[in-house]
């Protein structure tokens, strides 16, 4: 046998999974508009910095998150909904990441 040939002994699967179509990307974070605020409502008193208007996707917000909270050595949540929430009052620090970062970051709110 041929060491390119290749024979197939056992397979529960008849058919070759397709390949996997790669996620669509967001725009780059020059085009993109993120707003920040502070918010306390609904959470026991407890505050937390909320980021939105992100177009990315899902993976890459996750991401994103996963380099925010670590730079700015809190915790947070995963995103939701195009959501990302940082624990703590983080609204000065998270604006001069993301505008460290290209993205035109704005804060929402008083």
């Amino acid at each position: 046998m041929a060491p390119q040939e290749h024979k197939l002994v056992w397979s529960s699967h008849p058919k070759e999974a397709p390949p996997a179509e790669p996620e669509p990307g967001g725009l780059p974070p020059a085009g993109q508009r993120v707003s920040v605020r502070r918010e306390t409502q609904g959470r026991n008193g407890k505050t937390v910095t909320a980021l939105w208007g992100f177009q990315s996707s899902e993976r890459q917000l996750e991401e994103l998150g996963r380099a925010l909270r670590k730079a700015l050595g809190c915790g947070g949540s995963k995103p939701k909904d195009g959501r990302v929430e940082i624990q703590g009052d983080k609204v000065a620090p998270v604006l001069a990441w993301l505008t460290a970062r290209g993205y035109k970051a704005v804060k929402a709110g008083g």
